[in-house]
């Protein structure tokens, strides 16, 4: 197992070209796993990760520990055990999403990196659809799950003047990259995405807003994207109705994001602040709390 805290980041990323390899082999695919107040034994990501048909991949399994107690040795030994290349990684003090994706990505040598949270339950022949597609359209540098919250199509999803709208149909198969939104859990991104067009993720975003970030810059680089015809079930705060305590921190944490993201898109960035006030007042209704209007 590699200890990747004593590994010094590279500049540029080292990858394969997946150009020049011979069509029987395998492709490199990296999978970061990022876990939080959560122990290996209690990912569904990880569980089913382990249910893959994990041979049509050369992988190495990157798990990123950012929980304020390491996950107990004798777990990160087993997991090492059934991943041959394996790399465990403990930050207490909460490494921002931003800064610890570009680090994984920057340090490691792949030809895809799948990036993933906690709480994904991949869906078995997943890396059976997801290799077909990899080999049909070698070209193709962003790969998207249907990311489903109980029942309807969250990611991907449209940019809209300033904000994102969920599909009111679903898409699949190669579509234009321009204007399309999609949560980074379940990303595979090819890694001349990295190296060729020199993207990073903004790391002035720590949680929110990351994803449409790198959407909207992956979009100036890249004409197409491929929407994996498969679902994967996903939930998070903002639309779990949480406590009005929670759902203020988050709150606050997205509406700071806009103007970093919009920074570029002044008309953007203006009707962004009225939609952000009038968010305000519709939280502040909801949850009768004015710290909402602060």
């Amino acid at each position: 197992m590699k200890n990747f805290e004593k590994q010094s980041p590279l500049t540029h990323p080292n990858v394969r070209s997946t150009m020049t390899n011979l069509p029987t082999s395998k492709p490199k695919l990296l999978v970061l796993i990022v876990l939080y107040k959560k122990m290996i034994s209690e990912s569904p990501t990880i569980k089913t990760l382990l249910l893959q048909q994990r041979d049509l991949f050369e992988l190495e399994l990157v798990i990123w520990d950012n929980s304020p107690e390491k996950c107990p040795d004798a777990q990160i030994n087993k997991l090492e055990r059934d991943f041959g290349q394996f790399q465990y990684c403990w930050t207490a003090e909460n490494t921002w999403l931003s800064k610890l994706y570009n680090q994984v990505l920057t340090a490691n040598t792949y030809d895809y990196a799948l990036l993933l949270d906690q709480d994904t339950e991949i869906p078995l022949y997943y890396f059976d659809k997801l290799n077909d597609a990899l080999f049909k359209y070698p070209k193709v540098a962003l790969f998207l799950p249907l990311v489903l919250h109980k029942e309807k199509v969250v990611s991907p999803g449209s940019w809209v003047y300033f904000k994102g709208k969920h599909w009111g149909k679903i898409k699949t198969g190669l579509i234009p990259a321009k204007n399309v939104l999609a949560i980074t859990s379940g990303m595979v991104i090819s890694a001349k995405v990295f190296l060729v067009h020199k993207m990073k993720f903004d790391e002035r975003l720590s949680l929110y807003g990351i994803d449409t970030s790198f959407m909207l810059n992956f979009s100036k680089f890249e004409k197409e994207l491929y929407v994996l015809s498969i679902k994967f079930d996903h939930d998070t705060v903002l639309w779990s109705n949480p406590s009005a305590d929670v759902m203020l921190g988050r709150f606050r944490n997205l509406k700071s994001t806009w103007p970093k993201i919009l920074s570029d898109r002044p008309v953007a960035r203006m009707l962004v602040y009225f939609y952000s006030m009038a968010v305000s007042f519709k939280l502040a209704l909801k949850y009768q709390d004015v710290r909402f209007l602060k």
